[in-house]
């Protein structure tokens, strides 16, 4: 294929199979010996078919690079949609938190003290308690720290250092009104006791025999040890452990950091 000028314009030329000659393209069939240029009819022919083929070719591939864009737009649409979504009960959420906090520190007129009021009043009520504890403590009126524990329900007494020796104290209060029960219902050897009455006063005894277990002063370790022979006496002969049921005994309470549970009394006592 050769190209000449035609007014100026480059035009493609094609030469005729037949004869040799030039001719114009678009032409359908040569001017000089009228042959009928098949081949490049069909030339041109399968290379426009070719390049129909490649567009159809491509096609599918360009529809799903179009279809994945429209997935991925409407993809993004939707999730601007969710976090709109999400954003707005967000933001009421808070909103209605902020209107809460606003009622009740100005509205009510709390203004966020009441913490530190609760604080203030723990403090003021230790420092004055406390050494109402420690002067009966001193004196050993242990009747006076059961009256005043009765007297006084204030959590500010957990933290007073012989808070521990208080509940041995209560301990053998309750173990006392226990033993009386059973003189009186349950004969001497409490033999007729039900279970409930002997696994709490088997409790009360196993907590006195192992308080050196708990966190308490070495001095309430032995104030207890002390005031409670005569309750352990009673556990000897009422109950008559064996040493391997006094070590299993002991394993529990020393998990239990010196208590034991009515419940794992009642188990003990129903197994045995």
């Amino acid at each position: 294929m050769n190209s000449d000028l035609n007014n100026g314009k480059k035009v493609k030329m094609l030469r005729c199979p037949n004869c040799g000659a030039l001719y114009r393209e678009g032409l359908l069939h040569c001017p000089y010996c009228r042959s009928v240029d098949d081949y490049q009819d069909e030339s041109e022919y399968l290379e426009d078919l070719d390049e129909l083929k490649d567009r159809l070719e491509d096609l599918p591939e360009t529809a799903q690079k179009e279809s994945e864009r429209a997935q991925k737009k409407e993809l993004v649409m939707d999730m601007k949609k969710i976090l709109f979504r999400v954003g707005l009960a967000a933001g009421i959420f808070l909103l209605l938190v902020g209107a809460g906090v606003f009622v009740d520190r100005v509205v009510e007129g709390n203004s966020g003290t009441k913490d530190a009021k609760k604080q203030k009043e723990a403090y003021l009520w230790k420092q004055e308690n406390f050494a109402k504890l420690d002067e009966l403590y001193e004196k050993k009126d242990y009747q006076g720290l059961l009256d005043f524990e009765a007297e006084n329900d204030n959590a500010g007494i957990y933290d007073w250092e012989h808070y521990p020796l208080l509940e041995a104290l209560r301990d053998m209060d309750a173990l006392d009104h226990e033993l009386q029960y059973a003189e009186t219902f349950g004969g001497k050897d409490g033999s007729q006791l039900d279970l409930d009455n002997r696994a709490m006063i088997l409790k009360y005894e196993l907590e006195l025999l192992f308080f050196d277990k708990r966190a308490a002063l070495d001095a309430d370790k032995e104030i207890v040890k002390e005031r409670s022979a005569g309750y352990l006496q009673d556990m000897e002969t009422r109950f008559a452990l064996t040493p391997q049921e006094l070590e299993e005994l002991e394993k529990t309470a020393a998990s239990n950091r010196g208590y034991v549970y009515i419940n794992d009394c009642r188990k003990f006592l129903k197994d045995r």
